[in-house]
């Protein structure tokens, strides 16, 4: 049932059909993603009686507004259980939204090790050879969405400074987002990086394109939850130089497994790749600490028997 506002009377129009169907196929559970649904679940399951409500929180918060913020003060009070998705976001959740520590679940998202045998070999030699890159070419990658909070403006910035050391340098920026993709290809063109950038759009399979980097950087500068790009990464076995915002430090473990590094910040970006760039050792140590970390920590199957245990939890207490 498609409501496209929680604001206005087609949102209140929509509560009755929606609660019956709550009644007529006995749910005990309503679970929430992102701002607007969670207030709308929130009233929703109060109005409705239903015995669980749980509010899933996959980032910051950046993006809630004061009267998103006055609202919650009321629906968070209908919520039995919070599911953080790291332990940064549910830390903004005790400090932004005041909820009780006993009250909030983190549970990690999970990479499935399976799909790394969707990589298709002929295709990433395609792609190789599409993108001009040579067995001398020095391959960095971002794979994000472009959003302000991305940090691509910081990314580009670092790339212009270190394009004069590293000779045969490609950077593939995997992502869509039309709107802010464009604003950044004209960032790009006025920086001069035309041949050295390559924008590939939004990709269903972000694995081949990974799978051709030598450094993956993550430069968000806020909102950050715990990125599922970094764990493909990770699986792949790639060193990462990551910011710390969200649950990245907790993805990976700075000087172990990956570099983290503070957001907003060029210069510490430019060190941390010329660093990478000049030591093949690094890389391959930190890549494989990676692969290791995730395969004991974010593996799929950890993630569905954390679920599953919460969910048991939840019903049975």
């Amino acid at each position: 049932m498609p409501i496209s506002r929680i604001y206005g009377m087609a949102a209140l129009k929509h509560l009755p059909g929606i609660c019956r169907l709550i009644k007529e196929n006995n749910i005990d559970i309503i679970q929430t993603f992102n701002i607007d649904s969670d207030i709308y679940g929130g009233i929703l399951g109060k109005l409705c009686g239903v015995p669980v409500i749980i509010s899933s929180r996959r980032d910051l918060g950046v993006y809630r507004k004061r009267r998103h913020l006055l609202l919650s003060k009321i629906t968070n009070r209908f919520v039995t259980q919070f599911i953080a998705v790291c332990e940064a976001v549910a830390i903004n959740l005790m400090e932004r939204e005041n909820v009780l520590a006993e009250k909030i679940t983190t549970i990690y998202n999970g990479f499935d090790l399976k799909e790394l045998s969707s990589i298709n070999l002929e295709k990433v030699s395609t792609l190789r050879k599409q993108l001009n890159i040579g067995n001398n070419t020095f391959v960095i990658g971002n794979v994000s969405h472009f959003r302000p909070e991305k940090g691509y403006e910081i990314f580009f910035r670092a790339i212009n400074e270190v394009r004069s050391y590293i000779p045969h340098l490609r950077v593939l920026a995997v992502g869509g987002g039309m709107k802010w993709l464009r604003y950044y290809q004209d960032q790009v063109h006025k920086m001069g990086l035309d041949e050295v950038v390559k924008f590939t759009g939004y990709v269903p399979q972000a694995l081949d394109y990974i799978s051709l980097m030598d450094i993956c950087c993550l430069t968000p500068v806020s909102n950050e939850g715990f990125s599922n790009a970094i764990l493909e990464q990770m699986a792949l076995g790639k060193p990462i130089i990551a910011t710390d915002v969200g649950g990245s430090r907790e993805a990976i473990i700075d000087g172990e497994s990956g570099i983290i590094i503070p957001p907003n910040d060029v210069d510490a970006l430019v060190k941390a790749i010329i660093r990478l760039y000049n030591s093949e050792h690094l890389r391959r140590s930190l890549g494989s600490e990676a692969k290791k970390r995730l395969e004991s920590h974010f593996r799929i199957e950890v993630m569905i028997k954390k679920m599953e245990d919460f969910y048991i939890n939840l019903t049975t207490n």
